[in-house]
This record gives C-alpha cells, sequence and structure tokens, in this order.
C-alpha cells in the first residue's frame, strides 16, 4: 500500500513502537496550528458557561468538552485529517469509522486519571479502536501528561476497582475520570514510561493499553484534542454516557479536505 501522509521512517517507527510498547506519536500540527485550536476550544467552553447541563446543572468550569467537532467546523476537519485516518488504517489494518471526539482541558492543580484501558469503555475487541490524543500544549510530568505502562496492550481488558470516595473528585461531565482504576496482574514488570509529548504532536494508544496521568503540578495549562477512531465493522458500546454513533469520517475528509 503506497501511503500518501505518513513517511517511511513514520511508519517504521509506527511499526515497532505498536508491535513491543502499544503507543506511539506522530507529528501533525504547527504550533502556530495548535493556537488556532487552543482558541477555538476556549471559544466553545466560554459559550458553554452561559448554558446548563440537560438536568439544569451547571456545568464544571474546566470540565472536558463532548463530541466537540459537532459545534465547529475547525475541529471536524481536524477529526478527519487525513495522516490521522492513514495511520489508524495502517495500525489496525483496514478502513476506520469515527467513534468520539473530547476537548480537554488540565489546569495547574486539577488531579490526574485513574489507569484504566480504553477498550474497557468501549468494549471493543484487540486492536480495533484506537484512542488519539493531540497536545496543544508542550506535555510533561509536571503538567500532569499521560504516562503508560510499556507492552501492557498484551493484557486482556483488567477488572476495575472502584473508590466511592474517589469517584466525588471526578469533573462533573467526566464521570470514570478517577475512582474506577483497572488492576494490574499480581508483580507484573510492565515499564511505565512518562508521556512527554510536545506541542502539535499526537499519540495514538492501543485499546488495550494500561494508561494514567498524575495531578497538574505546575503552573502551566495541559490541553488535548481527543479522538476515537474504530476498525469499521467492529464491535462497540454505545455507552449511556457517551451515546457513541459511527462518524463516516471519510465523507468528513472529502468535505474538508478534498480527498
Amino acid at each position: 500500500m503506497n501511503y500518501k501522509h505518513l513517511t517511511q521512517e513514520e511508519i517504521q517507527q509506527m511499526t515497532f513502537d505498536w508491535r513491543y510498547r502499544g503507543f506511539t506519536t506522530i507529528p501533525l500540527l504547527t504550533e502556530e496550528e495548535c493556537d488556532e485550536i487552543n482558541e477555538e476550544m476556549e471559544k466553545l467552553r466560554q459559550e458553554r458557561q452561559s448554558t446548563t447541563k440537560e438536568d439544569g446543572s451547571e456545568w464544571g468550569e474546566w470540565d472536558p468538552i463532548m463530541y466537540p467537532h459537532k459545534s465547529s467546523e475547525k475541529l471536524e476537519k481536524l477529526f478527519a485529517h487525513p495522516k490521522v485516518i492513514e495511520a489508524c488504517e495502517f495500525l489496525m489494518g483496514g478502513d476506520v469509522i469515527g467513534l468520539q471526539t473530547w476537548g480537554y482541558f488540565k489546569p495547574p492543580g486539577q488531579l490526574g486519571r485513574d489507569m484504566h484501558q480504553n477498550a474497557f469503555y468501549t468494549g471493543c475487541g484487540h486492536n480495533e479502536v484506537i484512542n488519539t490524543a493531540l497536545a496543544l500544549d508542550n506535555h510533561d510530568e509536571g503538567n500532569g501528561a499521560v504516562w503508560n505502562y510499556e507492552g501492557s496492550h498484551r493484557l486482556p481488558i483488567l477488572p476495575i476497582e472502584v473508590d466511592e470516595e474517589r469517584t466525588k473528585t471526578n469533573p462533573k461531565n467526566w464521570r470514570n475520570e478517577r475512582g474506577k482504576p483497572c488492576v494490574m496482574p499480581e508483580g507484573h514488570d510492565f515499564r511505565r514510561i512518562e508521556g512527554d509529548c510536545k506541542k502539535g504532536h499526537m499519540v495514538l494508544l492501543h485499546s488495550h493499553c494500561v494508561h494514567g496521568s498524575e495531578a497538574n503540578n505546575s503552573n502551566r495549562m495541559r490541553r488535548n484534542f481527543l479522538g476515537g477512531y474504530l476498525k469499521k465493522g467492529a464491535h462497540f458500546n454505545q455507552g449511556s454516557h457517551m451515546k457513541r454513533e459511527p462518524i463516516d469520517l471519510y465523507e468528513l475528509r472529502k468535505t474538508h479536505w478534498g480527498e
């Protein structure tokens, strides 16, 4: 297969990472393009503050924005970025559909995310969903970057352990953030890799890779545009909260990118 947007060097690195690590990183946007995305997400966040949720309750100031691509052509275009689609096709070995997007904000002082596997929530099979995280700032251990257990994508879906007290610290619109960590096998030796990521780079995460994050202990914001890409034909859970529906990425790509 000829690849239009991925370089041979990127393909070689992705092949190694996907087999041995369970996550990989590609350059995607310039810093200036990231600034434009940050402005767009801030605009959506500000607009949301003048509204209430379906149940009449108020939004939290830094609650993640669910499906921001539905409210922004700029973010819809980003979701259907040809390089991202091509990378997901390569890693999962076939056509893909869109599953979800989030605008994520982690201001100074915000707590981290308990370790988990994305497949636990989407209910897909092994290597049938890829979650992407575009770094819209420089991410490092100091501002609570996502860390990964290298090689843990070989594990099955793990059980979770519920901590009712910790669940009370969750953002209002992100109820699985904390208090439901997965339980790692006793005596495991998976190496924890800190998630340093340059602004404009995107992390692609295997469905079963265990990952999490710590608190943002810096004076810097950490922002992400998050996406979910499913292998076409794979099973997925709609979810009572997310209410996932398949999204035709190829139609969006044609609309925004002419491909």
